[in-house]
């Protein structure tokens, strides 16, 4: 219930433009009468502003669209993932440096002949 009341404004918002729309713009948008027509399309814009400004006061007013802890978890957890998987490529990395020098082929040995 803590979760409703806290967004009882927008979800208010969203009903009463979604009822304007639905019985008072789009009746007027379908007739056939011109002036309904331009009483609607007048409407939709009133509303369109309504809810771009509401939409802006929410986003103003709040701490944005992410809670700001949660990015700051993920943000963690990425460095955390990033770090890991470096350290797994340094692994891999010095494995190959050994296996590349195993891999080496053996210089041969030189022998001269000696001479008495």
């Amino acid at each position: 219930m803590e979760k409703l009341s806290k967004y009882k404004k927008q979800i208010f918002t969203f009903i009463t433009i979604w009822l304007l729309l639905e019985f008072g713009v789009y009746p007027c948008l379908t007739m056939a009468d011109t002036f309904a027509n331009i009483i609607g399309a007048v409407a939709l814009l009133i509303l369109v502003l309504w809810g771009g400004l509401e939409l802006y006061d929410y986003v103003k007013n709040s701490d944005g669209l992410v809670d700001k802890k949660e990015l700051a978890e993920a943000d963690r957890q990425w460095k955390e993932h990033v770090q890991k998987q470096m350290e797994e490529m340094d692994k891999i990395l010095k494995q190959n440096e050994v296996l590349a020098d195993e891999a080496k082929p053996k210089s041969k040995r030189k022998y001269t002949k000696k001479t008495k």
